[in-house]
């Protein structure tokens, strides 16, 4: 009998690694499912939005005869009447009462509705036949009706907790040691010993020669590090428990799924005291997970999701509406991108933030603490604007290089659309902005700008790192491209996969119920439910994820066409990155086909065009 060659053995492993990476995907069902709106897709079709009131073709104010300028500065009086402002934040300002035409469409209330309907019928069905959540397992119980999110099936592995760091609704916390500001000895007990053990016992090698320095200075170490959740911020409801973990991991740029290795978790913000656990330490390090998922859901919610997408954009379309005339060509090409934006934060208002609302019900501090981290929020994104330009932020958090992080899906999908972004901005800005006179002569810009920039207390929106005048298109564009994918793309993002994430409790519990705890060896796998909310909590948790987790306005991203841009050089910019989407449509669901998960965030068919859910 011939024995293969050398080639043929090679060929004989790429095609066994092949099949056992489909054999993989298919046994854990880790096909690119759409979260919740196939179950309302189909109820409600889009409905062409209706033409701006104005139907004139957008112009410089600077341009226009004197009787037009004051025709639109009387409009202006007129809007802001309509548009009156009061404080939901210390740093976020609203709108005092909304308006009749920011109202949710017909289309929206409907998939609202049908969505509704389908959660209260979940929720009866259990109750029917409850069952008691004896093993972390249980909670799968939860979902008699509506359809069990995938991470059910596979919440304990490790590979699965790291991933989420990457291409979860929450990749906005993972940093590159390199990149921070302090040393990570001073704020985490991690030895070589501890490093180099984990490493064994993940490569399965007998002799590891990377040590913590080496895997620093070669920017091969990452960290979560919520310490927002401190106990100076937030303080814990009676009969919850709360810390501020440190999440450690290790990129092996050897590996062939480029996956991150955790390595240890720290259960608070002082070394030698806060417990360190490691993927040695069997159950406790499950519960090491759960508190680690735990803080990451909370300050996705409260921080990233509610306080910097929802509550930054408001402010900044009050000032667009209030400041540029509605035949304004910013506020022409911003206006779709706030569409039911002051709505849904309305009913934020109603049911969300309010004493007794969802985040009182499900988060382990109080609603005042809650409250007071999404104001962080919103300060961060004010204080530091550009900061959260996406390329930048990137790069401030060492994260942007692939030769270092090589599995980013986040970041490399992200990046396709945002200079996709970049590009029709910058197209639409010079059809109306010849120069950078241009931009320097335009009153209404400038007193857009300005009061973006003026302090709440002084009347302005308190957007205070923006500069007090724009004096190049450059600036404009910058500030245009990253409002547009805030409000759409990355809102979108972090917004429309929280269901397959944070609806099943194990994966993300909103609080936890016992102690933190101290040492090792204490807890036993059956005492871990007792460390997760009870029936009622989780419903509120499951009902929350189900409802704002799922796309509920009917229009795909740039689904607003010419009904909303009566200028057809605009319309023909738009129909050109139309174009592009569809182009990168096609590049991520090639990219999907070789990724070890699907990741669906950044796929132009599944984005909104503003924070609309």
């Amino acid at each position: 009998m011939r024995l293969p060659t050398r080639q043929q053995r090679h060929q004989q492993l790429i095609e066994q690694y092949v099949i056992s990476r489909r054999t993989m995907l298919a046994l854990l069902g880790l096909a690119c499912t759409p979260g919740l709106e196939n179950l309302i897709r189909s109820d409600t079709q889009p409905s062409k939005p209706s033409p701006p009131g104005n139907g004139q073709i957008p112009t410089l104010p600077q341009y226009d005869q004197l009787t037009t300028q004051q025709e639109r500065q009387q409009q202006l009086e007129q809007t802001r009447q309509q548009y009156q402002i009061a404080l939901r934040l210390p740093t976020a300002v609203r709108v005092a009462t909304l308006p009749a035409q920011e109202v949710f469409s017909e289309g929206y209330n409907k998939n609202r509705a049908s969505l509704s309907e389908k959660i209260a019928a979940n929720q009866q069905a259990f109750f029917k036949n409850p069952q008691s959540f004896l093993r972390l397992e249980d909670y799968a119980a939860v979902f008699p009706v509506l359809p069990l999110p995938d991470i059910a099936k596979i919440f304990r592995s490790d590979a699965k907790f790291t991933q989420q760091r990457q291409s979860g609704p929450n990749p906005m916390e993972l940093t590159n040691v390199l990149a921070l500001n302090y040393s990570l000895t001073q704020k985490l007990s991690v030895t070589d010993e501890i490093f180099q053990t984990v490493l064994r016992r993940g490569e399965r090698r007998g002799y590891v020669r990377e040590t913590l320095k080496s895997a620093i200075q070669n920017g091969n170490l990452f960290v979560a590090d919520y310490a927002l959740l401190d106990s100076d911020t937030v303080t814990p409801k009676e009969n919850r428990f709360l810390t501020a973990p440190i999440a450690l991991y290790y990129a092996d740029g050897n590996r062939r799924d480029s996956r991150l290795i955790p390595i240890a978790i720290q259960l608070g913000q002082v070394p030698g005291i806060s417990l360190l656990l490691t993927p040695m330490d069997g159950v406790d390090w499950t519960l090491a997970k759960l508190i680690a998922q735990m803080a990451d859901f909370y300050v996705h919610e409260l921080v990233r999701h509610l306080g910097q997408t929802h509550l930054v954009l408001e402010p900044i379309a009050l000032a667009t509406v209030r400041e540029l005339a509605a035949r304004h060509p910013v506020n022409v090409l911003l206006k779709p991108h706030f569409e039911f934006t002051m709505a849904i934060n309305a009913l934020a208002d109603q049911v969300l933030i309010n004493p007794g609302g969802f985040v009182d019900i499900i988060w382990g501090g109080t609603l005042e603490s809650s409250l007071k981290l999404a104001n962080q929020g919103v300060s961060q994104v004010f204080h530091n604007f550009s900061d959260f330009a996406l390329p930048t932020n990137l790069r401030q958090r060492g994260v942007d290089e692939r030769s270092v992080l090589r599995d980013f899906p986040y970041r490399d999908d992200g990046l396709l659309v945002w200079k996709a972004l970049e590009e029709y901005v910058s197209q639409y800005v010079g059809i109306y902005y010849k120069s950078n006179r241009d931009v320097r002569e335009d009153f209404e810009l400038q007193n857009w700008i300005k009061a973006l920039q003026k302090p709440i207390s002084e009347q302005g929106f308190g957007v205070v790192s923006l500069p007090r005048y724009l004096t190049k298109r450059d600036q404009l564009i910058d500030l245009l491209t990253q409002i547009i994918f805030t409000a759409g793309p990355q809102h979108s993002a972090i917004g429309w996969i929280q269901y397959q994430y944070m609806a099943f409790i194990p994966n993300m519990p909103g609080a936890i119920y016992q102690p933190i705890p101290t040492s090792k060896g204490i807890i036993r796998e059956e005492n871990l439910t007792s460390f997760l909310p009870g029936v009622q909590t989780t419903f509120a948790q499951t009902n929350l994820m189900a409802s704002v987790g799922t796309k509920q306005d009917p229009k795909a991203f740039t689904d607003f066409g010419v009904n909303n841009f009566q200028d057809w050089r605009a319309i023909n910019v738009l129909k050109g990155l139309q174009d592009r989407l569809q182009g990168l449509e096609t590049v991520i669901e090639q990219r999907n086909k070789r990724r070890i998960e699907c990741y669906s965030a950044f796929l132009p068919s599944r984005m909104a065009n503003s924070t609309s859910g």
